[in-house]
């Protein structure tokens, strides 16, 4: 007797808000070499999942989670006409393995706006680099922005600003030069890690861009 075929469920995650989607397959990578390059990232695990039938959900610059891992979307779907497709699913979607360790807030340079952004990756190197020079012993803070987390927020990172670890109450004082000045040094003093951006790289697997981030 044959077994149908049956998929699992995975979770998509928008900001704090998290789906379950069920009767997903989850397959090996595109057999195109140009496809697997682009997807191929160090030793990323990558897979192409099938969507089932019927479902309304974007696609586009998510992030999802199965096998334990999370994974982020890579480029757009591939759809085809459902009722010229047989069994139940009729949508690809290329993933590639992602790590998230929280939040980070962000501080404007320009009138310190404050700004919490969820679902990160935060790696803090200062302190952990061998002093073998002086460029290695400063190390520095790297931060990867997901584009599915700035999607509704008016906001590009950029050079200059303040980016900090984790969720962060503190307000600075900005009714004068010397109050702004001290709250940046109370701020450096509260124990957050905490540092200037002062590089941004982007990556786009969708219509949004991966905002890879170098704070010191």
């Amino acid at each position: 007797m044959k077994t149908a075929i049956r998929g699992t469920d995975i979770v998509l995650y928008s900001g704090t808000v998290t789906e379950i989607v069920h009767n997903v397959l989850i397959g090996q990578p595109a057999t195109s070499q140009s496809e697997n390059a682009a997807l191929q990232t160090g030793l990323l695990r990558t897979f192409t999942l099938a969507i089932p039938k019927g479902d309304t959900h974007s696609w586009t610059n998510r992030i999802v989670g199965f096998f334990g891992s999370l994974f982020r979307t890579v480029g757009y779907p591939l759809e085809g006409i459902e009722e010229n497709i047989p069994l139940c699913w009729h949508k690809q979607v290329n993933v590639r393995q992602i790590e998230l360790s929280g939040k980070c807030t962000i501080y404007e340079k320009t009138g310190y706006t404050r700004r919490i952004i969820d679902n990160v990756y935060c790696f803090d190197e200062r302190g952990t680099v061998p002093a073998q020079s002086i460029a290695q012993s400063k190390g520095a803070l790297h931060v990867t922005i997901y584009a599915d987390q700035c999607r509704s927020e008016a906001y590009v990172p950029k050079i200059g600003d303040i980016i900090a670890v984790g969720e962060q109450t503190f307000e600075f004082d900005i009714s004068s030069q010397e109050s702004t000045s001290q709250s940046m040094k109370a701020f450096r003093e509260s124990g957050a890690v905490l540092g200037v951006i002062s590089e941004i790289v982007t990556e786009n697997y969708g219509p949004l861009p991966d905002y890879i981030i170098t704070a010191r």
